[in-house]
């Protein structure tokens, strides 16, 4: 049975952006929107930084495994245990370094780490000896809970600017930041797989802008002390 034009269209529109040029244009795409975002809410407020980092995590914990091979990996199309860990340590970050002042967030932050690193042992010896994947499965997670909790630097970032009101320093790192984002990030493309569902390649652009969250909240501190 022959497809309707309507359902051809569908089905063309359901590909767009999961493989070949399409997919890595979106990659880039959710990057730069993702930095553009999380550099504006650093300047405005760390209220509005709050929002923006809350979502990046959310973006990572909802498309990581796809991302990561994870779920392709177990025949599976969501990693429900994955999501549910990278959410919720990126989440506890970004209430940390909200609430928190800095000489606590240096023991804050690690023991966020290093529990959400325990939990992804945990989760996956708990589905048995044998298991597809166990091995890929743990880094896949860990990385993810490193990416999640690394976005927060974000906020990190907007609380210093609140504090200070340097445009220039937080902007600065800014630029910095997308140059690292603009090399890093094109190996995590060429790393990742090179077909798959939207949420991944959205994850992937997304993923580099939350890993140097935290870089970003250190080089802040650095440039502040260096042009003092």
């Amino acid at each position: 049975m022959e497809a309707t034009p309507g359902e051809g269209r569908e089905r063309a529109l359901s590909r767009v952006g999961t493989h070949g040029r399409e997919r890595y244009a979106l990659v880039a795409l959710s990057s730069v929107v993702a930095l553009v975002l999380s550099l504006t809410g650093a300047v405005l407020s760390p209220e509005v930084s709050l929002v923006v980092t809350v979502v990046m995590v959310l973006t990572i914990a909802w498309g990581w495994p796809a991302a990561s091979g994870a779920a392709a990996l177990r025949d599976q199309k969501r990693v429900v245990s994955h999501t549910c860990l990278i959410a919720g340590c990126g989440l506890l970050s970004c209430v940390v370094v909200y609430v928190f002042s800095i000489d606590r967030l240096l023991y804050l932050l690690p023991a966020v780490v290093a529990v959400g690193v325990l939990l992804c042992f945990i989760v996956e010896l708990a589905r048995g000896e044998g298991a597809r994947g166990r091995l890929e499965s743990v880094i896949a997670a860990t990385a993810g809970v490193l990416a999640s909790v690394s976005s927060s630097g974000w906020i990190g970032m907007a609380v210093v600017h609140s504090e200070t009101s340097a445009d220039a320093v937080v902007w600065g790192t800014g630029l910095i930041i997308a140059a690292c984002i603009g090399f890093v990030g094109g190996r995590m493309i060429w790393a990742g797989p090179r077909d798959g569902p939207r949420r991944g390649a959205i994850t992937l652009g997304v993923t580099p802008v939350a890993f140097f969250g935290t870089l970003g909240y250190a080089g802040t501190f650095f440039l502040l002390a260096v042009l003092r």
